[in-house]
């Protein structure tokens, strides 16, 4: 199976947009990998996530905010052979985030980003109460890297 690099900024954050949900992956007290399925909003270049105020996710980022957001869409069993199971693949494309989380203090920053998150899912406009926006975990993160790529692409059966 052949994989492809996706450069262009277009691809990825179409990628991205497709996606419901993002993977942030974080290491765990004894330095095991630690990875949450999480709602995420996206725009300038930012991701938003949301959290509770508590919990372990919290209690990791703030030992660590060195973390990982993993992106996967367009998920398609294919093959080159139906009797042969080794030729079975996926056809997929995924975008790996790294970078540093930053938590949002600031509530009109908050509120912000919370629009964000809800536009990823809803063209509805919202209003938050002061003890939601207050009581929420907004976590940011300007990738230092980001990296796409495409799974598959050279399989052409797709009979599933």
């Amino acid at each position: 199976m052949k994989t492809f690099t996706i450069e262009e900024k277009s691809q990825i954050e179409t990628i991205i947009n497709q996606c419901k949900v993002c993977y942030l992956g974080m290491i765990d007290n004894d330095q095991s990998p630690y990875v949450v399925p999480m709602n995420f909003g996206y725009k300038n270049n930012i991701f938003y996530l949301h959290s509770g105020p508590d919990g372990k996710k919290i209690q990791l980022l703030n030992k660590n905010k060195k973390v990982c957001l993993t992106f996967n869409s367009g998920e398609s069993l294919i093959y080159q052979h139906p009797n042969v199971a080794c030729s079975y693949s996926m056809v997929s494309k995924s975008v790996i985030c790294k970078g540093t989380i930053v938590f949002v203090e600031n509530y009109d920053e908050k509120v912000e980003a919370l629009n964000i998150l809800m536009e990823h899912y809803t063209d509805k406009k919202f209003s938050y109460s002061a003890p939601a926006v207050n009581n929420v975990r907004i976590l940011k993160l300007l990738p230092d890297e980001i990296t796409c790529k495409s799974f598959g692409n050279s399989i052409r059966n797709r009979n599933f």
